[in-house]
């Protein structure tokens, strides 16, 4: 067995480790829409604030994809209210979100 073939089966794997599941990008879409977000950030509720749906759109199957490596932790200002395992939820997509993104670079 090659080294080169390896490592290339390790990168993948922490690539993988790495990169947000369906699950958890799923999980902190509902956590946002149950604390209220949708009412500004769901374009299939509302069109009136274009600014917010600018920023994420939890309509969108990619919704975090236009919001910024360091606008993404932001969310978590929105949840202080919440329950701490709601926090939790959002706060490891962030984690898993942003890993992916550095691990692309």
């Amino acid at each position: 067995m090659s080294w080169s073939f390896v490592a290339t089966g390790i990168c993948a794997a922490a690539l993988v480790a790495a990169r947000p599941t369906p699950v958890l990008r799923e999980g902190a879409r509902e956590v946002l829409q149950a604390r209220g977000c949708g009412s500004c950030h769901d374009s299939a509720i509302s069109t009136g604030n274009p600014g917010a749906l600018a920023v994420y759109d939890l309509h969108d199957q990619d919704w975090p994809g236009r919001m910024s490596d360091e606008r993404l932790p932001k969310l978590m200002t929105r949840l202080r209210g919440a329950p701490a395992a709601d926090r939790m939820i959002v706060k490891r997509f962030i984690a898993a979100e942003l890993a992916a993104r550095a691990a692309a670079k």
